[in-house]
């Protein structure tokens, strides 16, 4: 009797000779290349079955042997459950190294994410030794990057921490359940579900942290977003024709689900306007426009009834402890909303911080209290 190890994965994967899958209308995917194998806890990656010595040659001879000898590496072990299976004992990726199934739970990737490496998608912690590159896809559950991010799309579990800056060119958006941690950012749109700190600069950005953002430069246009502070060092602001706004007091993700409800809201009343237009010059056109004229009609009527579902949310409760803090300078043109209070700086201001007393959000010196 013979043994065969049979594979749930493939023990020849190769991740630096990646090819693009090709369509059944022979579009290749240059965008993802499948540069891991992951596996879970638990899960099964290989067997040993029993074989007749006349089925052998239908096998690769490699993993065919006249004894179960376990091929066993970090992170996995034989299932208590199944004495002839191997599982995985930690979230990662399988691999063979020195002739041994391996999983790993830290994925170094030691290049740019581009098209060498496609769009990753990993179950553990991930380092990125490169930059992410314009139009590609990272998500992980822990993520450092060395280089920078560009235009690109980067999901976290936990916590990112970009040592490099981040230079979205308006595109990039950037998501963590905890924090992120970068040394500059600019036309970027960032959440982070407890904090977000940049050493440097916030440029023309959008900031959502939960609990508080933090900047070390100049917070200068776009939006700034916080339950209960927002801080910059040097600036907040850049001047009358350069609109900055900081909102403080309710939970940010309800005021990012607003600002991109009232984005979709806005886009589709232009074009229900341009069909309307149009199915107003005759039967021919109403043939032709009316139906996506109702599926349009359709869809706004739910985005609404979501927008009034988010404010009903808005309106139980806001902190009013909450405060826009910088020790530098505030220039013209910012607008600090804290709950349903609304303040505008119309001239140059120095070393305070904006707070509310006698329901009102009142500008107060120094920054930091004493």
């Amino acid at each position: 009797m013979l043994y065969y190890l049979h594979h749930y994965f493939d023990p020849d994967f190769d991740y630096q000779n990646l090819k693009p899958k090709v369509s059944e209308q022979g579009r290749a995917d240059h965008y993802n290349l499948d540069y891991v194998q992951n596996v879970i806890s638990g899960q099964v990656l290989a067997e040993w079955r029993e074989i007749s010595e006349e089925e052998a040659s239908k096998y690769d001879a490699r993993f065919v042997s006249d004894k179960k000898t376990w091929p066993l590496g970090p992170n996995v072990g034989i299932n208590p459950q199944d004495k002839n299976q191997i599982i995985a004992k930690a979230n990662g990726y399988v691999f063979y190294y020195d002739g041994k199934i391996a999983v790993k739970t830290v994925l170094n990737v030691r290049r740019d994410i581009d098209f060498h490496t496609g769009n990753i998608y990993f179950v553990g912690d991930m380092i990125i030794h490169g930059s992410v590159r314009s139009g590609f896809e990272v998500k992980a559950n822990n993520i450092r990057i060395k280089g920078n991010v560009e235009a690109a799309k980067i999901f976290v579990g936990g916590s990112l921490v970009v040592e490099g800056g981040i230079k979205g060119g308006g595109n990039a958006v950037i998501e963590a359940e905890e924090n992120i941690k970068a040394n500059f950012c600019e036309k970027a749109s960032l959440r982070a579900g407890k904090k977000i700190l940049i050493t440097g600069s916030a440029l023309h950005s959008r900031l959502f942290g939960k609990e508080y953002i933090v900047v070390q430069g100049r917070l200068q246009g776009g939006m700034a977003v916080s339950e209960n502070l927002i801080y910059a060092e040097e600036q907040f602001g850049g001047g009358m024709g350069c609109k900055t706004e900081l909102i403080l007091g309710y939970d940010s993700d309800l005021i990012k689900e607003n600002f991109e409800l009232e984005l979709e809201i806005s886009k589709l009343t232009k074009e229900l306007t341009n069909l309307k237009i149009k199915v107003e010059k005759g039967e021919p056109y109403q043939e032709e426009y009316g139906p996506k004229l109702e599926k349009i009609e359709k869809k706004l009527t739910i985005l609404h009834k979501k927008r009034a579902k988010v404010h009903q949310k808005m309106d139980i409760d806001f902190n009013k402890k909450a405060k826009a803090v910088c020790p530098g300078q505030i220039r013209p043109g910012v607008e600090i909303s804290i709950g349903p209070y609304y303040y505008r700086v119309d001239d140059f201001l120095e070393n305070g911080r904006f707070e509310i007393i006698d329901n009102d959000i009142i500008f107060k010196q120094p920054a930091i209290q004493k």
